[in-house]
C-alpha cells in the first residue's frame, strides 16, 4: 500500500495536535466532556460562563457589556469566595483580549485556578448567556450540542490535491491538505505512457488519501465518514481504507474540488442531516428489540432505571416540557411533583422540566445521550412516551 512517508505522516499528527490544543477549536469529544463532567472542587469555585458571540453580538461593545453582567452575576453567586471568582472574570476577559474566536457564534469557558483549570472551546451553534459558579463545571449545554451534531470528517479528493474537513456542533473547518505528485510531461514520453503514468499517480494519491483520513478520524474521534471522489480514484481509495474508518463511512456527495468551506458544507448538509436521523431511529429500533431485556421505553421506567442507574443510553425527544419532582435528599426523580417519595418517604420538591435533570443525571452516570429531532426518530418514540433507556444491565 502507498501509505504517506513517515514525515508526512509526522507532519500530519503535529497539524491536528495543533489544532486540537489551539483555544476555541471546535472539537469536542466524549471523553473531553467526561472529564469536564468529573471535575470537582471542594475550595474556590469553577465558573462555568457561557458567551453569545453571533454577529450582532461582535458589534462595537456589545460582548463586552454582557460579559460584564455576567461576571457580576458571578460575584453574586460567589459567597466567600469573590476574589477568586474575580480573578477568574479577569481570566476570561483577558482570553478575549488576546483576539476573538473568528468564527462560530459562542464561546465557552471552565475556570478555576486552585485546580489548573482554564478551557475555552467556541461553539458555531448560538447558545444563551449563562454563568454559573459551582463546585462541578456546568457541561449539560456542551453534550446537548455534541449529541446533535455528530463529529464528521469530510474528505474531498483529487488527483492534485485532498483536502480533509472536520464538521461538528454546526461548523465545518478544514484541517488538512494533502498534495499530490505533480506530472512532468516531457517529449519523450509516449501518449499511452503519459496515461498509464497519471493512472498510477491517482492511484497512489488516492491510497495516501486513505491513509490520512484514517489517522484523521482516529485522531478527532469522528463518528462518520462522508467523501467526494472522482469516479477514476474512488476504488482505490475506498479499498485502501482499513476495516474500522471503513465501518464509519456513511455516504458520499458531490463537490468540486476547489469549493470553499462554506460551498463543501452546503453540499454535505444534507447527507448528514440523513446520517443522524437514520442513527436516532436505530437506536429506537435496539430499544424496540431489547425491551424485553436490555431497554425499556416510557417515562415512568425510564426514571426508574436512571434512579438505579442502569442507563447506559438515554433516548429524550428534546422538545419535551414536563413537570416532575425530585427527593433531594436522595437525588431520586419522579413524576410526582408533590407528597413524599415511596421509597424514602423524603419530601417531594416539584421542577419545572424533569427532561433537564433526567440530562443531568444520565451525564453523572456516564451515559450517552440520543436527543431526538428527526420526524422519523419522533414517529418511533411517540409511542412509547417522551423518553426510552438502553440498559448497562
Amino acid at each position: 500500500m502507498n501509505s504517506l512517508a513517515p514525515k508526512e505522516r509526522d507532519a500530519l499528527l503535529a497539524e491536528l495536535r495543533r489544532r486540537t490544543t489551539t483555544p476555541g477549536f471546535h472539537f469536542l469529544s466524549a471523553d473531553h466532556i467526561s472529564r469536564l463532567n468529573d471535575a470537582r472542587s471542594s475550595g474556590a469555585p469553577i465558573v462555568s460562563l457561557y458567551l453569545e458571540m453571533t454577529p450582532e453580538a461582535r458589534l462595537g461593545t456589545t460582548w463586552e457589556t454582557t460579559l460584564k453582567d455576567l461576571c457580576e452575576r458571578a460575584m453574586a453567586d460567589a459567597g466567600e469566595h469573590k476574589k477568586a471568582v474575580q480573578r477568574e472574570c479577569e481570566r476570561i476577559r483577558e482570553a478575549l483580549d488576546r483576539g476573538l474566536p473568528r468564527t462560530g457564534r459562542g464561546v465557552v469557558f471552565f475556570a478555576c485556578e486552585e485546580l489548573g483549570l482554564f478551557e475555552q472551546l467556541g461553539t458555531a451553534i448560538e447558545l444563551p448567556n449563562e454563568v454559573h459558579v459551582s463546585g462541578n463545571p456546568y457541561v449539560r449545554p456542551l453534550a446537548r450540542i455534541r449529541d446533535e451534531n455528530d463529529r464528521f470528517v469530510l474528505a474531498l479528493l483529487s488527483m492534485h490535491k485532498s483536502r480533509f474537513f472536520f464538521a461538528q456542533i454546526g461548523l465545518v473547518e478544514e484541517v488538512y491538505e494533502l498534495d499530490g505528485e505533480e506530472f512532468a510531461v516531457t517529449d519523450l514520453v509516449s501518449k499511452d505512457q503519459k496515461q498509464d503514468r497519471k493512472a498510477e499517480l491517482r492511484r497512489q494519491q488516492a491510497q495516501r488519501s486513505a491513509h490520512a483520513l484514517e489517522l484523521i478520524t482516529k485522531t478527532l474521534e469522528a463518528r462518520h465518514v462522508l467523501y467526494s471522489a472522482p469516479a477514476d480514484m474512488e476504488a482505490d481509495f475506498l479499498d485502501k481504507l482499513d476495516q474500522a474508518t471503513t465501518q464509519k463511512v456513511a455516504g458520499s456527495f458531490a463537490c468540486d474540488t476547489l469549493a470553499t468551506t462554506a460551498e463543501l458544507a452546503d453540499a454535505a448538509e444534507p447527507i448528514q442531516r440523513e446520517v443522524e436521523a437514520r442513527e436516532e431511529v436505530e437506536t429506537l429500533g435496539k430499544v424496540q428489540e431489547l425491551l424485553s431485556s436490555r431497554a425499556v421505553a416510557g417515562l415512568d421506567d425510564t426514571l426508574d432505571m436512571l434512579n438505579q442507574q442502569r442507563v447506559m443510553t438515554l433516548v429524550v425527544d428534546d422538545d419535551q416540557t414536563i413537570p416532575g419532582g425530585i427527593d433531594p435528599s436522595s437525588g431520586m426523580l419522579t413524576t410526582q411533583t408533590e407528597g413524599t417519595y415511596p421509597a424514602t418517604g423524603g419530601d417531594i420538591q416539584p421542577v419545572d422540566d424533569l427532561i433537564e435533570l433526567m440530562l443531568d443525571k444520565a451525564m453523572e452516570q456516564g451515559a450517552t445521550l440520543e436527543l431526538v429531532h428527526s420526524d422519523q426518530a419522533r414517529e418511533a418514540l411517540r409511542e412509547h412516551g417522551p423518553a426510552a433507556a438502553l440498559l448497562r444491565f
